[in-house]
């Protein structure tokens, strides 16, 4: 039998294809902001909303009428859906290599060529540094795209020459 050279047990620097591996560029927290909070908040309001609408009234025993409650709750629930809607459901994970952009929410995955993008650009909101991503033409997501950065976002950005598309603040 021949001698056989045994292979590298760390995989991660060969190669795919000529391509090279997707890097995240958007944070790891995402997943949190993106899924978790979403699902478990409104799963816990819309959980007290049912019991507190769903309970009769005379096994609350509460001093004022049982509409003040009840009202406040839905207050609250009506409330949370719109603050998901407006905050976190927009927030995607980012990935890229030197060709494309991958964005997801998740559920759908889309590819655009670099080429596509018209610039990024460094913003604050409700006290978070989010990265809008302007697209060229409306893409799956809409022209916009926003993502919270990962630790290492503006090092790739540098290491594989796409600073020429952020925008200064």
């Amino acid at each position: 039998m021949e001698k056989q050279e045994p292979l590298a047990p760390d995989t991660t620097a060969l190669s795919t294809n000529g391509h090279a591996r997707p890097a995240n560029l958007s944070s790891n927290l995402t997943l949190f902001w993106r899924v978790f909070l979403p699902v478990f908040g409104t799963v816990f309001f819309t959980g007290l909303l049912l019991a507190f609408w769903l309970t009769d009234p005379e096994d609350l025993y509460l001093p004022y009428s049982v509409w003040y409650p009840r009202g406040i709750t839905g207050a609250i629930w009506v409330a949370w859906l719109l603050a998901v809607r407006q905050m976190l459901w927009p927030l995607k994970r980012v990935d890229a290599d030197d060709a494309h952009v991958f964005i997801t929410n998740y559920w759908v995955t889309v590819r655009y060529p670099w080429t596509d993008i018209a610039h990024l650009q460094e913003i604050k909101r409700n006290g978070r540094r989010l990265v809008e991503l302007q697209l060229k033409a409306p893409g799956r997501f809409g022209q916009t795209i926003l993502f919270l950065p990962g630790s290492h976002y503006r090092e790739w950005m540098q290491e594989h020459a796409k600073t020429g598309l952020l925008l200064a603040n």
